[in-house]
């Protein structure tokens, strides 16, 4: 195989290797938190109202007063209908209440539906399926606040509250049994038990709009948090509250070491930093909540933790940074040796014999060749729990920074356009800066090392050391276009990660340049 095609083939193993692992890690979102986020893209299709509610009136394509005329409450239905006497086909639109509850979501299920001729359900089905998901949520409210429980036929029921417990125990129209969608099961078979078949949804779209659901549901992986009493999260415009992580859970997740090893503590310090900067135990979990939507704390988290982490790795890696810096000194003489045998790349007796005094020159010196290998054992697993890490976390899904979601792509912004979205230009600011600073931290210590080494250019060319720095440039190149790439397509919050490496990458090569020079000055 020619060494063009066999570097060819190692790129996109690379490539390959760094896209499937970073997608590796476990998804630490529970079955009622997939819930949770399932009711915040599709909580029904009604609206409850007291009698005397002054609400807008228009769309209504439903209205049934419940439990009779002397309940206060009045469930209604917006939407269009095709045929005014047909329940069948209609649309629905979104509540007037809470405009960011969308109905497009049912919509979308529905409409493809029918274009896969699976049978859809009518109105009356959705409307009796939120009735029985509404006495579900009144009895999961009332379990836990017995001091304060809904009275749905209390002439004096407060509406606010009956928000508050559908946006909270909502999820029961899906959750039940451990299972995402085991509640949404049994329901389903009530309604077939008290309306007939006919009438309900069949075994087809059931099973469709729960895989339709459940693709979702699976894109939101951000649920790593230690304090659930906030909420977090931007689903559908939505924010809900998560069940709190523990180091030992993380363990357990996915049977995957890194969880427990790497993505956990790295999550578990974002969170922890950006509590801090919220205002921390002193502050209300108002004021906390206030200042996790700026996105602020969760900038200087990141900030934080990015330096953390490049330090454990430069404390990891020193003595092997070093070593290469020292092979680095020794250029001057490894070209020297290499001059000896200009033919070493097709004389088999001149490669043997170039190899075996490179060895002898690298054994004199005390430098393993291999020791740069530890810094990649260490920095590629670390690269993919903090991607882990950074997808998973919690705070990082709530709230924006200069109107940049952190938990979205970069790709995701700039494809929107700047007019449609007001974070584009932070998010092409930041690739911009990202791209710029990795490219300096790739060069400099390359520069750095050229300037060094100035009088290995007197000596006479070598055709292998010529086709080695080849090879190793255009493996600096794809390795930078990589991470260009991986920048556009992961979460903001990794671009941001990678514009802070890269700084704290720079220092670290002045650093070790610093130290090496003074040694070498010593000896």
């Amino acid at each position: 195989m020619k060494r063009s095609k066999k570097l060819g083939f190692g790129i996109l193993s690379l490539a390959f290797v760094a896209l499937f692992a970073s997608g590796c890690t476990a998804n630490f979102c529970t079955n009622k938190e997939k819930s949770k986020i399932a009711y915040a893209f599709e909580p029904g299709v009604s609206e409850y109202v007291l009698d005397g509610t002054d609400y807008n009136t228009d769309s209504i394509i439903y209205s049934e007063k419940l439990f009779g005329d002397e309940a206060p409450i009045t469930l209604i239905v917006r939407g269009t209908l095709n045929d005014d006497t047909s329940v069948k086909e209609y649309k629905l639109l979104n509540k007037s209440k809470n405009s960011v509850v969308s109905a497009s979501q049912l919509n979308g299920v529905i409409s493809s539906a029918k274009s896969s001729a699976i049978s859809t359900p009518n109105l009356k089905y959705f409307v009796e399926f939120d009735k029985k998901v509404l006495n579900r949520v009144v009895s999961a409210y009332n379990a836990e606040h017995a001091d304060n429980v809904i009275d749905l036929k209390d002439p004096n029921l407060n509406i606010s509250v009956l928000d508050s417990a559908l946006k909270d125990y909502g999820y029961v129209k899906f959750y039940g049994g451990n299972d995402t969608f085991g509640s949404y099961r049994a329901i389903n078979s009530e309604l077939r038990n008290e309306l007939g078949y006919v009438e309900c949804a069949s075994i087809d779209f059931q099973n469709y709009y729960i895989s339709t659901m459940s693709s979702l549901v699976e894109q939101y992986r951000s649920s790593i948090t230690v304090y659930s009493q906030f909420e977090y999260g931007n689903y559908n415009g939505q924010q809900i509250k998560l069940e709190g992580v523990t180091w030992k859970q993380a363990w357990g997740k996915g049977g995957h070491l890194i969880e427990g090893l790497i993505v956990y503590p790295v999550a578990w310090l974002i969170d922890t930093f950006a509590f801090m900067f919220a205002g921390g135990k002193g502050a209300s979990v108002e004021a906390v909540q206030a200042q996790y939507l700026t996105g602020v704390p969760q900038i200087l988290s990141i900030l934080v933790v990015t330096v953390i982490v490049r330090l454990f790795i430069f404390l990891c890696t020193f003595r092997s940074t070093l070593a290469q810096k020292k092979m680095s000194e020794l250029q001057p003489e490894l070209a020297k040796i290499q001059q000896k045998y200009p033919n070493s790349n097709t004389d088999r007796n001149q490669k043997q014999r170039l190899a075996e005094e490179q060895m002898r020159l690298y054994k004199k010196h005390k430098v393993n060749p291999l020791s740069q290998l530890l810094v990649l054992i260490i920095q590629f697993p670390v690269f993919i729990g903090v991607w882990g890490a950074m997808t998973g976390s919690a705070v990082l899904s709530t709230g924006t920074f200069l109107d940049l979601d952190l938990s979205s792509s970069i790709w995701q912004t700039l494809k929107i356009g700047p007019k449609a979205h007001p974070g584009w230009w932070t998010a092409l600011v930041l690739i911009l800066l990202m791209s710029v600073a990795q490219f300096f931290a790739m060069k400099v210590p390359q520069w750095i090392q050229k300037a060094k080494a100035k009088n290995v250019a007197k000596l006479g060319k070598n055709p292998a050391q010529k086709q080695q720095n080849r090879t190793a440039n255009i493996v600096s190149y794809v390795m930078l276009i990589m991470i260009i790439v991986m920048g556009f397509t992961l979460p903001a919050a990794m671009g941001v990660y990678w514009f802070v490496g890269a700084i704290v990458s720079l220092i670290q090569t002045v650093f070790t340049s610093v130290i090496f020079a003074g040694n070498k000055k010593n000896k």
